[in-house]
């Protein structure tokens, strides 16, 4: 009962510590606006040219493919970061000297991150709920129909992605926003792709779960449609032509169906006990070795008191009043400097045959692989922009330089802004060559809009994440997806410039709210 009661205390004070944080309000408004994309028809479930009517099975089971696929891959940047915080805050250093245990400690971080994740799921829950009732296919609910995929097949794959982020936060090379980048591209090429290549036959394997649903939801569209062809699909993007519609049950919940599901729930409380092995229980984390002293301690006398010293009062010479200039220049020089700095070769090698084939290839090319590939690869230089003081714990020292709020902030944004210019100016090179001005105007809003974006959430959340999480959503689903609300580079609605251009300057208003408010403090 002791141990219950620690695990329940540690999970709890996490929970409630990380549902106050500025990136789990943003995380939360992503949430409500993916339910609201699957409400509208964006995101959709389709057998080829079929789908189920919108009835409580249907919906449910709809609703939890696209939590799993799109929650457990950007949720996963949600959750991370409750032990480097605290690494960070010196927390870490009080539990080491307590008789919590590692897995103990991992299991309280486990079910913490678990929580969180369940509580994304319910919302969209409540979203498949008003989707129905919107839709009005099957306006009557069958609440066990509606919630039984959720409970079944969202819950347990939540678990194992709250176990992956134990996990790279025990290894300390993948604690960082280095580890973040991994799991971006370790989801879709090994979780998702093994799930759907190998899921249907190793039902442990099948973690998204659409070996779940397909069978019987093949079975009832072959039965509509002879023709139907077998294919299964969750797409981001709307469907074109007549979508016909057909009746499905749901799935019926067996024993055999349910074990695997057991299965995948195990896995995750194996990969979180593992995750012990690898973490070193904040061993010397951010104390600094203390050097042995060469001088010979004397020993005095127990009795003995060394006299009193006369302490003199100590003047100081006032420094000469003087106009601080806006030395621009030399700001942004530092700002770039410390932006750019700390990859490893291999990146800078990538990024100039990136830049490279913006100017070399064909504009399909570009289009197609080259700019999206060179909107992305900065991602972890941008996601400094904001935070940097914060994490590295500068803040006094940068924030009493002169005018740090005209001065150093702007600087900060401009090296933001360079970075982009560098990766996205041979594109706009090429637009502007081939008298593509539209395309031209469009993508400048986007590369104003990116180091905006890092710059406020920055400064608002006071870490890199928050806009690692948010820049890849507008990066997958926009660029990559066709989402056209999303697509904040031109590529594929190119009309939507204005939007990103006012968006830009808000989102540098508010990083200077947020440092105003921070000087103030």
């Amino acid at each position: 009962m002791k141990t219950l009661n620690i695990l329940y205390h540690l999970a709890r004070a996490d929970f409630l510590e990380r549902t106050r944080r500025v990136s789990f309000l943003v995380m939360l408004g992503l949430v409500l606006y993916l339910g609201y994309l699957v409400n509208i028809g964006q995101v959709t479930l389709r057998l080829e040219t079929y789908r189920g009517l919108f009835n409580s099975a249907w919906v449910g089971s709809m609703m939890t493919l696209v939590v799993n696929f799109l929650l457990g891959w950007f949720g996963f940047y949600l959750v991370k970061g409750a032990v480097a915080r605290d690494y960070q805050t010196g927390v870490g250093q009080i539990m080491a000297t307590t008789p919590l245990s590692r897995p103990l400690y991992l299991l309280g971080k486990w079910l913490s991150n678990m929580a969180v994740l369940d509580l994304m799921v319910a919302v969209l829950a409540a979203a498949a709920l008003a989707m129905q009732l919107i839709q009005r296919e099957d306006p009557v609910i069958q609440v066990w129909a509606l919630l039984a995929p959720f409970l079944f097949v969202a819950l347990p794959f939540m678990a194992l992605v709250a176990a992956l982020a134990v996990l790279f936060e025990s290894i300390s090379w993948l604690r960082g926003s280095f580890g973040n980048l991994v799991y971006f591209f370790a989801f879709i090429l090994g979780i998702a792709l093994v799930a759907i290549l190998f899921g249907e036959a190793v039902p442990l394997l099948d973690w998204l779960g659409f070996g779940v649903f397909k069978a019987s939801m093949a079975e009832a569209a072959r039965a509509a449609y002879p023709d139907y062809g077998g294919g299964l699909a969750l797409s981001l993007v709307p469907a074109r032509g007549d979508i016909q519609p057909f009746h499905w049950g749901g799935v019926s919940w067996t024993l055999p169906l349910l074990l695997p599901r057991l299965g995948i729930l195990g896995l995750a409380l194996a990969v979180t006990l593992v995750s012990a092995l690898f973490f070193d229980r904040f061993a010397q984390a951010g104390m600094p070795r203390r050097k042995k002293s060469t001088a010979k301690a004397v020993d005095a006398p127990a009795t003995e008191i060394a006299p009193a010293v006369e302490q003199k009062p100590i003047t100081l010479t006032p420094l000469p009043v003087t106009r601080s200039r806006y030395p621009l220049g030399r700001l942004f020089l530092a700002e770039w400097r410390l932006t750019a700095r700390g990859m490893p070769w291999w990146w800078y090698l990538a990024a100039l045959g990136l830049i490279g084939a913006s100017l070399l290839l064909p504009l399909d090319s570009l289009r197609g692989w080259v700019l999206p590939a060179a909107l992305l690869w900065p991602l972890l230089v941008w996601s400094g922009l904001g935070c940097r003081e914060a994490q590295h714990a500068t803040g006094q020292m940068v924030f009493a330089a002169p005018r740090p709020l005209w001065n150093q902030l702007p600087a900060a944004w401009l090296a933001g802004f360079a970075v982009t210019l560098l990766m996205g100016g041979g594109a706009l090179l090429r637009f502007g060559l081939a008298g593509e001005w539209t395309s031209f105007t469009a993508l400048t809003a986007g590369l104003l809009f990116i180091p905006s974006l890092a710059l406020a959430l920055g400064v608002l959340s006071g870490t890199s994440k928050a806009f690692e999480v948010v820049y890849a959503v507008f990066w997958y689903l926009g660029v990559l997806n066709d989402v056209l609300e999303l697509d904040y580079s031109g590529l594929h609605a190119s009309g939507n410039w204005p939007l990103y251009l006012a968006l830009s300057i808000f989102l540098f208003a508010a990083a200077l709210l947020g440092r105003w408010q921070q000087l103030r403090t």
